[in-house]
C-alpha cells in the first residue's frame, strides 16, 4: 500500500473569500483570496493579497451620439440612454436626471440662451405643456401652457410658435407665452402673406424669431418676428434659400439665386438693404449646403458627412478644413456666433467641437467632449499561462483568437506592468514561456499538416521553426534549452538550443527540471529517474514511496508532485529533504512552496508546503469561471512554478493575478554551463531558479589576487550569460594560468539572501 494514498476528501472546512470583478486594469486588494502572511510582513499576521486585474479585451466601436440642443454655456447631447450636459467653461459633463423618463422625440432642439432643456407633454384637455428645465440655473425652470387648439408647435430660442385654424381654410400664427390665449401675440405677416397649417420657424435669438411664410404671389417669403408683439420685418431673400441663421449680430442664409450668385448672404440683424454675398466653392451645383456665420467667417459643410470648412468673410483667417468629417452642426447664437459640431478630426477621434473666433481674428477649435467608444463584442478568455512575471492569455473576440501578454512583475506581489506583443491566437497547451529564445508556440505546417515549433517574443522576428513528428500536439513543459512536447501517444524532448528532437518516448509522467528530464520508471513503481535529455544518461533517481507508476509529474524547485490517478494515489515529495506532503490526485498545480487544487465546487483550495514538512491553509479562491471541459488548468487557472504567483479567470472573464503567500524559495543557480578552460575565448552561462534584480561576475587571477574583469547586469528573468575574449579591462590579453570566477545575484523579489557561486578557470593562452 502506498504511504501517500490520498483522495480529494481531505481537509474540508476551509475558509472562503468572495470573487472581485474588474472594469479596468488595476492593482487592487483581492476580495476573492484569503491569504496567510508571515508576521514579519504584516503585523496582524493575516492579510489580503495584492492583485492585478486584467479584463478580457473587448471590441469597441462608435457609440450612439446625438447633439440635441445648445445653450449659452453648454450643449445638451445624448450618449446611449443618458441625456448629458457638457458646459463650455470647464467642459465637465453631467447627466441631466430630469430628462431620464423623457422620450427623445419629445425634446426640442435648437438654441436657448438660458441653457434650458425643453420638452413637450400632452395634456388631457388636448393642450400641450412645454417644460423648460434650467440646467445651469434652476430659476429658469418653468412650464408654458399651450391651449388646446394650438397646432403644429415650433420652437426657437425658447419661444413657441403655433398656428390656429380660423375655420375658413386659413390659419394664423400665434406666439404661445403660457398665459391666457387672448394675451398671446398674433403674428402680423406682410400684406397678402399667409401661413400654412405648419408654421415655418428657422431659428431665434433673444426676443426675435426667424420665420417663413407664403407671399401673395405664391412664392416664399422670410422675415424676423418680434415675439413680444407679433411684428414681422421682411428679409430681402430672392429665390430659393436655405440655412437661415440668426445671431445676436447678424442674419444670414445660403442661396444660389439673385445678385452676387451662389453664396451666403450676410447682413446686420438690425439693418436693411442689400446683404453681403460670400461665395462658397461647393463641389456640386445641386448639393445641400449648411452654413453658419462665426464672426468674420463662414463655417459650412456640403451634404452629410463633411468636411466642415471655413471660408473667410474678412479678417485674418484663411480658407481651410476644420474637420474632415462632420455628422451634425448647430449654431450658438450669442454675439457673433459659434458653431457646435459633432465629427471626427484628422486622427479619427470622434468628439463634440466648438468653433469660435478668438481675439486675433482666427477660428479656434475647443473640444467640448470626446465621444467614448462603446463595447460591441465581449472578449472571452480561452487559455492562459504564467512564467516568471509574464502572463499570456488567449482572448476570443468576434470569432478571432489573439494571444495577448502582460508583464506582472517578478516581485513578491504582482504589478501592473507593460503590455507584451500580441500573437495569433492559440489553444491551451499550444504555447509556453520559459525558453531562452522566448515564447514557444506550436503552429501547423501548411505543407504537411504537422506541428512546427517556433520561438521568440517578437511576432515580426521569429525562428524559422522546427518541424515536429506529431500533429495536433501540445507543449507539456518548457525549460531554458528544452521543450517537452506530446502528440499521438508519444513524448518528445526538443533541444531548442540546437533545433533537434533529442528524445522520443511513450507518453508517461514527465517534467523538465532545467537541463534535466524527470520521468517515471514504468518497470519500477514509485521511482522516478532524472535523465540528461541530450545523452539519455540517467543521473539520479528518487523513491517516492508509492506502489504505482505516476502518470503525471510536476516540479517546483526541489518539490515534485506525482499522481497515480488510476490508483487514487498522489503526493508531493521534496527531493532535498525527502519529506512527503499529501495532495489530491487530480486538478492540481504545484507552485513555489504551495499547492493549488480545484475542488468539485469549482473553487481553488490553496495549501502551503512548509520546509519542515508541515502544511498550512492559504485560503480558497472562489468565483472562478467554469471551464468548457476538464479541470480548467491552463484554461481558467494556472500558476507560476518558479515565481510564486497564481492566475485565474473570473466569471466576468477578468484575469486575476495574485501571490498566494509572501514566502518563496531562496534564489539559487539551477544549472550552469561553465567551461573549465579557455584558449582566447570563454562563453559561460548560469540559469537561475527565479528572476534576479542584478548580478555581478568577477574574474580574479589566482597567483596575484588581481581582479582582471568584472561584468554586471540587471533584471534577468532566468539566465546570466557572459562572453569573454581573454582580455583584461584595459583590453590586453591576460596571462595564461589559473583564475577564479565568482557570480553573485540578488533576487528580484527581495526574498532571501543573494546567491553566490564560484569556480575555477584555466587560461591556456596569453
Amino acid at each position: 500500500m502506498s504511504r501517500h494514498l490520498y483522495t480529494n476528501s481531505y481537509n474540508r472546512g476551509r475558509r472562503t473569500g468572495r470573487a472581485a470583478g474588474a472594469a479596468a486594469v488595476a492593482v487592487a486588494l483581492a476580495a476573492g483570496l484569503a491569504t496567510a502572511l508571515p508576521a514579519t510582513a504584516h503585523a496582524a499576521g493575516k492579510a489580503e493579497a495584492a492583485e492585478v486585474l486584467i479584463p478580457a479585451p473587448d471590441a469597441y466601436g462608435e457609440g450612439p451620439e446625438t447633439v440635441l440642443a445648445t445653450g449659452r454655456y453648454g450643449v445638451l447631447h445624448r450618449e446611449g440612454g443618458d441625456y448629458l450636459w457638457t458646459n463650455s467653461y470647464n467642459r465637465r459633463t453631467r447627466v441631466v436626471t430630469e430628462l431620464a423618463s423623457v422620450s427623445e422625440e419629445l425634446l426640442v432642439g435648437g438654441h436657448d440662451e438660458h441653457n434650458r432643456a425643453i420638452y413637450t407633454q400632452q395634456r388631457a384637455d388636448g393642450g400641450i405643456d412645454v417644460v423648460r428645465i434650467g440646467i445651469e440655473d434652476a430659476r429658469f425652470t418653468d412650464t408654458i401652457t399651450v391651449p388646446a387648439g394650438y397646432l403644429n408647435l415650433r420652437f426657437a430660442g425658447g419661444w413657441v410658435v403655433a398656428t390656429v385654424d380660423k375655420g375658413d381654410g386659413t390659419y394664423e400664427m400665434r406666439v404661445a407665452r403660457g398665459g391666457a390665449a387672448s394675451a398671446d401675440p398674433v403674428v402680423r405677416l406682410p400684406a397678402g402673406a399667409t401661413t400654412d397649417a405648419r408654421p415655418v420657424v428657422l431659428g431665434g435669438q433673444g426676443s426675435e424669431v426667424l420665420i417663413g411664410y407664403r407671399l401673395a404671389d405664391g412664392s416664399r417669403g422670410y422675415g424676423i418676428l418680434t415675439a413680444y408683439d407679433g411684428r414681422v420685418k421682411p428679409l430681402p431673400v430672392t429665390g430659393d434659400a436655405s440655412s437661415f441663421r440668426l445671431t445676436q449680430m447678424t442674419v444670414s442664409w445660403f442661396s444660389r439665386n439673385g445678385s452676387g450668385g451662389q453664396g451666403v448672404r450676410v447682413m446686420p440683424r438690425s439693418g436693411t438693404g442689400t446683404p453681403r454675398v460670400v461665395p462658397l466653392a461647393t463641389q456640386s451645383a445641386e448639393s445641400e449646403v449648411t452654413s453658419f456665420v462665426v464672426a468674420d467667417n463662414i463655417v459650412w459643410h456640403e451634404g452629410v458627412g463633411g468636411p466642415l470648412r471655413l471660408t473667410p468673410i474678412t479678417g485674418a483667417d484663411t480658407e481651410r478644413t476644420l474637420l474632415p468629417t462632420v455628422e451634425s452642426a448647430q449654431l450658438r447664437a450669442e454675439g457673433y456666433g459659434d458653431v457646435l459640431a459633432l465629427g471626427k478630426d484628422a486622427d479619427g477621434k470622434r468628439a463634440i467641437h466648438m468653433f469660435s473666433q478668438d481675439g486675433n481674428g482666427t477660428v479656434f477649435d475647443l473640444v467640448m467632449r470626446e465621444v467614448p467608444e462603446v463595447r460591441t463584442a465581449d472578449g472571452e478568455i480561452g487559455a492562459l499561462s504564467l512564467d516568471r512575471g509574464r502572463l499570456r492569455y488567449v482572448n476570443s473576440l468576434a470569432g478571432k483568437d489573439t494571444l495577448h501578454g502582460k508583464a506582472v512583475g517578478t516581485g513578491l506581489d504582482p504589478e501592473d506592468g507593460a503590455r507584451l506583443a500580441d500573437f495569433p491566437g492559440l489553444a491551451a497547451g499550444r504555447f509556453a514561456d520559459g525558453t531562452d529564445e522566448g515564447l514557444a508556440r506550436l503552429v501547423t505546417d501548411p505543407g504537411t499538416g504537422k506541428d512546427t515549433l517556433v520561438t521568440g517574443d517578437d511576432p515580426e522576428r521569429q525562428s524559422e521553426g522546427l518541424l515536429l513528428p506529431g500533429t495536433g500536439g501540445r507543449i507539456l513543459d518548457a525549460a531554458p534549452e528544452f521543450v517537452l512536447y506530446e502528440a499521438g501517444g508519444r513524448q518528445y524532448v526538443v533541444d531548442t538550443a540546437r533545433d533537434l528532437v533529442v528524445r522520443d518516448q511513450r507518453a508517461q509522467g514527465a517534467v523538465l527540471d532545467g537541463d534535466r528530464l524527470i520521468k517515471s520508471a514504468p518497470g519500477r513503481p514509485g521511482t522516478v529517474n532524472v535523465v540528461d535529455p541530450r545523452s539519455g544518461r540517467a543521473t539520479a533517481s528518487h523513491d517516492l514511496g508509492a506502489d504505482c507508476v505516476p502518470g503525471e509529474l510536476q516540479r517546483s524547485g526541489t518539490l515534485l508532485y506525482w499522481s497515480c490517478a488510476s490508483e487514487d494515489a498522489a503526493g508531493v515529495y521534496d527531493t532535498a529533504t525527502r519529506r512527503d506532503y499529501p495532495a489530491p490526485v487530480s486538478g492540481v498545480l504545484l507552485g513555489d512552496r504551495f499547492l493549488a487544487a480545484r475542488e468539485a465546487s469549482g473553487d481553488l483550495r490553496l495549501t502551503a508546503l512548509r520546509p519542515d514538512g508541515s502544511t498550512d491553509d492559504l485560503g480558497t479562491v472562489t468565483g472562478l469561471k467554469r471551464p468548457a471541459q476538464g479541470d480548467g488548468r491552463g484554461t481558467t487557472w494556472t500558476l507560476d512554478a518558479d515565481a510564486g504567483k497564481l492566475a485565474w479567470v473570473g466569471t466576468d472573464d477578468t484575469v486575476h493575478v495574485t501571490a498566494p503567500q509572501q514566502s518563496v524559495s531562496p534564489l539559487s543557480v539551477a544549472h550552469s554551463s561553465v567551461p573549465a578552460t579557455a584558449a582566447g575565448g570563454w562563453n559561460a552561462a548560469w540559469w537561475l531558479s527565479r528572476p534576479a534584480a542584478s548580478w555581478k561576475l568577477t574574474l580574479v587571477r589566482r597567483s596575484t589576487g588581481e581582479t582582471v574583469r568584472t561584468w554586471t547586469g540587471e533584471d534577468t528573468r532566468g539566465a546570466v550569460r557572459v562572453g569573454w575574449d581573454g582580455t583584461s579591462a584595459a583590453g590586453e590579453p591576460v596571462p595564461a594560468g589559473g583564475y577564479t570566477w565568482r557570480l553573485t545575484a540578488a533576487p528580484s523579489d527581495g526574498w532571501g539572501a543573494d546567491v553566490t557561486v564560484s569556480g575555477t578557470l584555466r587560461v591556456t593562452t596569453g
